[in-house]
C-alpha cells in the first residue's frame, strides 16, 4: 500500500513541476522566439499524429467496420467547424464514441 502511494506523490510531484516549471522561468522575462514559433504551430502539427493514433486499430473485416471511430470522427469535425469550440467538439465526441461502442455497436 505504501508503495502505492509513493508512486502516486512521485507522479504527481513530477506532473506539478513538469508544469510549474516554465511559469517561473518565463514570468519575467519576455518568451524566447522559438518557444512563441512552438506554441504557435505545435499544436496544429500535433493533430495529425492524433488521429492516426485515435483511428490505426480500426478494423474494416469484421463488425462494426470501425463506424463508431468513424460516427464519433464526424461528429467532432461537424462540430468543431460549426462552433470552433474545442471542448464542446472533443467532449461530445468522446461521450459519443463511448455510446456507440457500448450501447449500439455491442
Amino acid at each position: 500500500m505504501s508503495r502505492i502511494i509513493f508512486i502516486m506523490l512521485a507522479s504527481a510531484l513530477t506532473t506539478f513541476l513538469i508544469r510549474s516549471v516554465p511559469f517561473i522561468f518565463f514570468t519575467k522575462r519576455t518568451l524566447p522566439d522559438l518557444i512563441k514559433y512552438f506554441g504557435r504551430y505545435l499544436p496544429f502539427a500535433l493533430m495529425p499524429l492524433l488521429v492516426v493514433f485515435g483511428l490505426r486499430n480500426i478494423d474494416i473485416t469484421t463488425y462494426p467496420f470501425g463506424l463508431a471511430e468513424l460516427i464519433a470522427s464526424l461528429v467532432v469535425i461537424i462540430l468543431h467547424a460549426k462552433f470552433n469550440k474545442l471542448f464542446l467538439s472533443i467532449s461530445v465526441g468522446t461521450i459519443l464514441y463511448m455510446f456507440l461502442i457500448q450501447i449500439v455497436f455491442i
